[in-house]
């Protein structure tokens, strides 16, 4: 796991595009638009802070998985079944697990910012 950085504020973010419309404006480049920069740099680092947060609560993603495993072999009434590609339904079982620590970590950061790295 490589070390959780903060998630940086829209303010914070605007400067950074900003700057850098700069210097692409000073080599000649294209500008990009701030709206959508920001949005792409928001989004990849709520991504990177959801997948931080999944390593670190390895244990729990595999409960996650158990619990999801479990209740697939019911449902199909097939005590064996691994999921095995997306026709066989390794898709919506990879989705569920995603789905429920997304759920946790969403909790997580509306209780305290930041807090994921210290969750449970």
């Amino acid at each position: 796991m490589h070390m959780s950085l903060p998630i940086r504020t829209k303010e914070e973010l605007i400067k950074e595009v900003e700057a850098r419309n700069k210097l692409r404006g000073e080599a000649g480049l294209p500008l990009v638009s701030v709206p959508k920069e920001v949005e792409k740099i928001s989004e990849a680092e709520r991504y990177r802070d959801f997948s931080d947060c999944c390593e670190a609560h390895k244990d729990l993603h595999d409960k996650i998985a158990d619990e999801v495993l479990a209740k697939e072999r019911l449902s199909r009434h097939d005590p064996t079944w691994v999921p095995r590609g997306l026709l066989n339904g390794a898709g919506a079982y990879g989705s569920q697990i995603q789905e429920r620590m997304r759920q946790i970590w969403k909790l997580a950061a509306s209780l305290s910012p930041g807090l994921c790295s210290d969750m449970m």
